[in-house]
């Protein structure tokens, strides 16, 4: 990536979205979901969970976007 002129990869992407997610007070479970870290799920969350994604949408929705932000 560094050699394509990026300072930022797609990891740090997904850092940031554990982050702002865990800060919106979504649960580890949701979070696991989002980010696709299937295997840092428990047998419990990989068998028998299983979300509605509306559910998941409204959890990446909780995330504070300041107001400065252009859309």
């Amino acid at each position: 990536m560094v050699h394509l002129g990026f300072d930022q990869t797609p990891h740090c992407c997904r850092h940031t979205c554990i982050s702002l997610l865990a800060e919106a007070k979504v649960s580890p479970t949701y979070q696991k979901m989002i980010v696709g870290h299937k295997g840092a799920m428990s047998l419990t969350e990989k068998v028998y969970t299983h979300i509605d994604i509306n559910l998941l949408i409204d959890a990446v929705n909780s995330i504070y976007y300041p107001k400065n932000i252009k859309e």
